[in-house]
């Protein structure tokens, strides 16, 4: 799948400087601490264009060992997240969700919109510990990456927004009224109160495991609704790639009649994960037959946290690009 390259400035690093940096292990976070921003804004440049020199043909950088795009740059100012709460008419309850704002957030300005989902055991605060906010940010700051609103759901559907003591397969139910969930109140929700652009191709969805296969039966369920799509590390979605014996909320991956394919279908999972690797392999392969236009890689990792966010950076830098 053919996407358009986000612009990098013209830098020309010597192969003894590549070298060099290359052999620095101190972790970047410490090497900008008390830079000034133009210094800081030097030193990531170089590491972009080492990513850039190892960029697959989807323009993918499958593995990112000094990542700058977890991390607060020195210098930067960083948006802010809000927690907020709204009515469920499926759970009959207030529920939550948080949001993550640009740095220069302006209620007169509109934003495209990402819906980040959860995996299992995870709540809507969970990418924020995975420092989604930054990465989003940093990508807008040093790659010239979209600005937008990024909003985490709690797929934990019930009135105590937890799964503790439910069985794995006793939380799939709560799990499985995430689209509904989404679609139903929390996107009408974001609509009153942010300043959000309307349409399809404003409108992202993505997540990890559980939250993997929710984005995929997010978009296929409401395919009016969504034009990006990012199913990292997935657990089971389509009964044709049901490796893991997990039920699935999807018979097949297809989209009705007049609508259009999704600008973007993204996967991504870890050489060693055992938790439900297999279901990516399988979707790749799925996809490849139905003639699914999608990206789809491995990196290295398992069933975990770099992984995702090496997906969440990888697809970010692909969103609201046109």
């Amino acid at each position: 799948m053919k996407q358009k390259k986000i612009n990098k400035k013209a830098v020309i690093i010597t192969a003894g400087l590549v070298l060099a940096a290359a052999a620095v292990a101190v972790p970047l976070e410490r090497r900008l601490f008390q830079k000034s921003t133009a210094k800081v804004s030097e030193e990531v440049e170089k590491e972009i264009v080492s990513y850039g020199e190892n960029e697959n043909s989807d323009g993918i950088v499958e593995n990112t060992p000094d990542p700058y795009f977890i991390y607060k740059q020195p210098g930067y100012k960083y948006g802010d997240v809000e927690t907020v709460e709204y009515y469920s008419d499926i759970t009959k309850t207030k529920r939550h969700a948080n949001v993550f704002l640009p740095a220069d957030y302006d209620k007169n300005k509109e934003y495209p919109v990402l819906y980040l989902l959860h995996g299992y055991g995870g709540s809507y605060r969970t990418w924020k510990n995975k420092a989604a906010d930054i990465i989003i940010q940093n990508l807008h700051y040093f790659e010239n990456g979209a600005e937008m609103i990024v909003v985490c759901p709690d797929s934990n559907v019930n009135k105590e927004e937890s799964v503790d003591g439910l069985s794995f397969w006793e939380s799939i139910e709560p799990f499985d009224k995430t689209a509904a969930e989404l679609v139903d109140n929390l996107m009408p929700y974001i609509k009153e109160n942010y300043p959000v652009k309307e349409g399809r191709e404003n409108t992202a969805v993505a997540g990890n495991s559980m939250g993997g296969r929710n984005a995929l039966a997010a978009a296929y369920t409401y395919p009016g609704m969504f034009d990006y799509v990012g199913a990292f590390s997935s657990a089971s979605a389509v009964a044709a790639a049901n490796g893991t014996g997990v039920s699935t909320p999807l018979e097949k991956l297809s989209l009705p009649d007049g609508v259009a394919p999704f600008r973007l279908m993204f996967l991504c999972v870890g050489r060693s994960d055992d938790v439900c690797g297999n279901v990516s392999y399988e979707l790749d392969e799925y996809m490849k037959r139905e003639n699914i236009d999608h990206i789809f890689y491995d990196t290295e990792g398992g069933h975990e946290t770099t992984v995702w966010q090496n997906a969440l950076y990888n697809f970010a830098k692909k969103l609201f690009t046109d």
